[in-house]
């Protein structure tokens, strides 16, 4: 891969961030960094610590590769989108309805399986 293009890096970040809505003070301290710092980060004017980069990744709801690599792959991408918005339909959900909705994608996943399955014999049956 090379040297890190921290100016390129920095402006992944910020464009997910404002993506995201996030303000660079709320990522700042999301990351328990100083303004000064991120902001330094997100225009390309310091090198930064793995961690930090993670901690960056983590709040950003992505991966490090994405914004290392700025690209994620078609089917990478959805899976992300599709996880992040189970992830947002399930923010305040008791225990008992998690479980119940565990069991639920489970069973769902199960039935999927097969269907697919029967797909695929009808069409080697072609």
């Amino acid at each position: 891969m090379g040297e890190i293009d921290y100016a390129e890096l920095g402006k992944r970040i910020k464009r997910i961030r404002g993506e995201k809505k996030i303000s660079q003070e709320k990522l700042a301290e999301m990351i328990d960094v100083s303004i000064p710092h991120m902001s330094n980060i997100e225009n390309g004017k310091t090198k930064f610590s793995l961690q930090v980069l993670v901690d960056v990744a983590d709040a950003l709801n992505t991966t490090p590769d994405v914004l290392l690599l700025g690209q994620m792959k078609s089917q990478d991408r959805t899976h992300c989108m599709v996880t992040e918005e189970i992830d947002r339909e399930l923010a305040g959900c008791t225990m008992a309805q998690m479980t119940l909705i565990e069991e639920v994608v489970r069973n769902m996943k199960k039935v999927l399986v097969q269907y697919d399955r029967k797909m695929k014999q009808k069409d080697d049956e072609k």
